[in-house]
Formats: structure tokens, C-alpha cells, sequence
């Protein structure tokens, strides 16, 4: 299975600028939370790119051969051919139950009102596991309808279950939810503490060596907080 690199997410978003949507600012930060999802995914050990779903991607899937699903009202790019032409605010889905072992959306539920909540639980109904970048503060005055979703609005939603992975970053909180092994603990109050800087950031402000490679440090912490929480 093959994932997106850095090198091809930063030419294509370069190719996007004048879109809009990403300006040259926050592409480092915008990696930051496709790199920590791509290193999540490929923890789970998935071994075939079609038992991955991946929504709103602008083109710019973390898994390449992924299955994805859009909508032709916005967020139009080059190539658009989703799996599944589907407004994710009307339910169901039309995906069968447990279908794909994983599903991904980075930076997208926060557009999903009035059915945010309709729109997670249909997630979970068709993966096993559920990895999401969400704002928890969001305002957009081009959307004006868009909201952010917390911590302790997505435990609400799923009546007491935790992400088994959650980590807070500039651009939104990355949730990760293991749904054949739900997590009833508040790592809310474990991660508050911690400040956590962009792969980017860190690079550049640390010496990279074969001793001290930020890459290779963020890999092997996200593999081992995985397989914890997997027991």
C-alpha cells in the first residue's frame, strides 16, 4: 500500500494556492496533521488501499488508491471521481455496515451541520476504525453555518466513548476512535499538559541525525501509544 508524501502533498497544494483554500503559510501545518494520520493509518497494518475510505480529500488522499466520497456541490479539483458521489449530511450513507476497516476525513465535519452528529455515528457504522482531524473552535464567515466539534462534544455524541487517540494541534484536533475496541478513558486530561509542536517545527529547530530524527521519534511514539491502547 502506498501513502502520500511530503514531496507530493507539498507540489500539489503548491498547484492550489490560487484556489483559495490553502495559502503558503499553513502548509507545514497542514502536513503536520496529514503526516501524523498517515503514520496512524499505516499502524493499523492495512494491507489493502480499497478497505480504506477517505472523505473530502481536495484530491489529496493519504492512502493512494484509497476509496473516497464527495459531494458536487464544493470543494470542486482536478480529477474529481469519488467512489461515492454523497452529501455526507444526508443519511444513511449508502455504504454497507463494517465495509472498510478504516475511515478518514481531515478537516471535513466541521462543514456537516445540521448532522454532525448523524454523520460520526454513521462513520462509525462503516469502519472499524474512525480517525478524523476536527477544529474544536471554528468560524468561517464564507460558511457561515460551520462549527467545530470538542472533546466533549464527540463523547456526547458516541454516549461515553473516548478516542482511543487524541492529539490537539494547530489546525484542529486529531481524533482516532478504534471501534472494536472503544476506549472509556479521558485522555482529554492526560494530552492538556502537553505542547506539541508541527513536525515542521520541530525540525527545523533540532539537529536531525540518525540518533535524532523527528520523523522517525513522531513514527515509532504513535506505533507504541497505538499498540497500548490496542490492548
Amino acid at each position: 500500500m502506498n501513502f502520500l508524501s511530503k514531496e507530493e502533498y507539498v507540489s500539489y497544494v503548491n498547484s492550489l494556492l490560487e484556489d483559495g483554500h490553502w495559502t503558503k503559510d499553513t502548509i507545514s501545518n497542514r502536513w503536520d496533521y496529514h503526516y501524523r494520520a498517515i503514520e496512524l493509518i499505516r499502524a493499523t497494518k492495512v494491507s489493502n488501499s480499497k478497505k480504506i475510505l477517505e472523505m473530502g480529500t481536495m484530491g489529496i488522499s493519504c492512502v493512494k488508491d484509497s476509496d473516497t466520497i464527495d459531494y458536487d456541490e464544493r470543494w470542486d479539483f482536478n480529477g474529481k471521481n469519488p467512489t461515492y458521489l454523497h452529501d455526507a449530511r444526508q443519511i444513511p450513507w449508502p455504504i454497507e455496515n463494517k465495509k472498510y476497516d478504516v475511515f478518514v476525513a481531515l478537516r471535513v465535519f466541521q462543514h456537516l451541520v445540521p448532522t454532525q452528529s448523524e454523520a460520526i455515528k454513521e462513520a462509525f457504522r462503516i469502519a472499524k476504525k474512525v480517525l478524523m482531524v476536527i477544529p474544536e473552535d471554528y468560524d468561517n464567515p464564507i460558511l457561515p453555518n460551520a462549527k467545530g466539534i470538542t472533546y466533549e462534544d464527540s463523547v456526547g455524541i458516541l454516549d461515553g466513548i473516548h478516542p482511543n487517540v487524541y492529539i490537539p494541534m494547530a489546525f484542529g484536533s486529531l481524533f482516532f476512535w478504534d471501534t472494536e475496541n472503544p476506549s472509556c478513558l479521558n485522555i482529554k486530561s492526560v494530552m492538556k499538559d502537553i505542547k506539541l509542536f508541527t513536525i515542521e517545527t520541530t525540525k527545523n529547530t533540532i539537529p536531525v541525525s540518525k540518533k535524532n530524527n523527528i520523523k522517525v521519534t513522531a513514527k515509532k511514539l504513535i506505533k507504541k501509544v497505538y499498540k497500548k491502547l490496542k490492548r
